[in-house]
């Protein structure tokens, strides 16, 4: 038994994967950098640097995009003359035994979360549509 079109519909399934990883880390990207505006409109503004380290790191192969803040810029030595270093950026996330929490990066990201997954949604709904109708 002979289908009409079954070429067409193979060429089609085998399109798919890659219109719909385009269209989703063109999302991912959108998303990553608006809610990284969220939390920059969070952080502490007191010298800057802290809002300076708040990026995005787009992995190379994979669907995924990892939101930062912090790191060596915000690393700062837990007492005069001591070997341990803390990442102040925890410190203002979370708190410390001196200072209560002033929270940016996980407010942003629940702020953006469910815009970013409708975004997402789309996007692949998207790239569906695109490839039957091609």
């Amino acid at each position: 038994m002979k289908i009409a079109g079954r070429e067409q519909l193979k060429r089609k399934i085998l399109a798919l994967p890659a219109a719909v990883r385009a269209e989703l880390m063109a999302a991912l990207r959108t998303s990553g950098h608006e809610i990284n505006a969220l939390q920059r409109q969070f952080v502490p503004k007191e010298d800057g640097v802290l809002a300076s380290t708040i990026g995005m790191i787009e992995n190379a192969g994979e669907l995924k995009v990892t939101l930062v803040a912090g790191g060596k810029a915000t690393t700062r030595p837990v007492r005069h003359g001591a070997d341990t270093e803390y990442d102040y950026a925890f410190g203002q996330e979370f708190g410390t035994q001196k200072m209560p929490a002033n929270p940016f990066f996980f407010p942003g990201y629940r702020l953006g979360k469910k815009r970013a997954k409708s975004r997402i949604s789309r996007a692949i709904g998207k790239a569906a549509r695109k490839v039957a109708a091609s």
